[in-house]
């Protein structure tokens, strides 16, 4: 009787074993989709036209192609349905574990900056990240360069201050008018700053009220990062240089 029950015990345990090995082999075949970033910009000329290339990543190659669809989060984009073009799906190529999503953008709409999100569909093989944040613009008039400073506050916003400085010394672009703390007292999300400028070197200075930092900042240049600082990169003051 014993040897029986050593027998069905065994087996118990080879079954177990079985299952636990399928389910890590079904956990690594997991597949996992995401845009490489969750925000970017897009610039327009006036009464024209472009398209921008959207990057996807999975975390696993497979032997053939794999359809994602993408759609259109309608409840948190505010352009107008004339203003871009999305495709309905992405594919990941067999072999890789990269996509391309072409969006075509017109100047429909966008003299107010407006803003579409897209998401990847999750399916029953592929389960998808977060949302993209597409900021749509038209683009500076007479060759000039849309700036974008993006602010990120910790609890005491109030203590914030900056201002940019052209190549000769004048300020540009600031905080606040006369230049000062306090622009930002109150303020309980992220604030963004764009403003027309031309190409050239322009210096940032950053200043906390109480010397402990704590705001974090990113500026863009027609969509591409041009600067950045972290919020505990400095204390009372720093400054930081950035051409266009």
């Amino acid at each position: 009787m014993k040897k029986y029950i050593y027998l069905f015990l065994a087996s118990i345990a080879i079954i177990s074993l079985s299952s636990c090995e399928e389910d890590s082999t079904k956990a690594l075949d997991t597949s996992f989709a995401s845009f490489v970033s969750n925000s970017m910009d897009i610039g327009v000329e006036a009464g024209s036209e472009t398209s921008a290339e959207v990057k996807i990543y999975t975390t696993n190659i497979t032997g053939s192609d794999r359809i994602i669809p993408v759609m259109v989060v309608a409840e948190s984009t505010n352009a107008e349905a004339g203003a871009y073009t999305v495709p309905s799906t992405v594919t990941i190529p067999g072999g890789s574990n990269v996509g391309s999503l072409n969006i075509d953008i017109k100047d429909v709409g966008l003299s107010e900056d407006k803003v579409l999100v897209l998401r990847l569909q999750s399916t029953d093989d592929i389960s998808t990240g977060e949302a993209l944040t597409i900021g749509l613009s038209q683009l500076c008039p007479n060759n000039g360069i849309k700036l974008k400073i993006s602010l990120s506050f910790d609890d005491w916003p109030e203590e914030a201050a900056w201002r940019i400085l052209d190549s000769s010394g004048s300020t540009v672009l600031a905080s606040a008018d006369p230049f000062n703390y306090g622009g930002y007292a109150g303020a309980s999300e992220p604030v963004s700053i764009k403003e027309c400028l031309s190409s050239g070197t322009y210096t940032i200075e950053i200043y906390d009220q109480y010397g402990d930092g704590g705001t974090s900042y990113n500026i863009t240049a027609n969509g591409i990062l041009v600067w950045s600082l972290e919020g505990d990169a400095y204390e009372g003051s720093t400054s930081g240089t950035f051409t266009i």
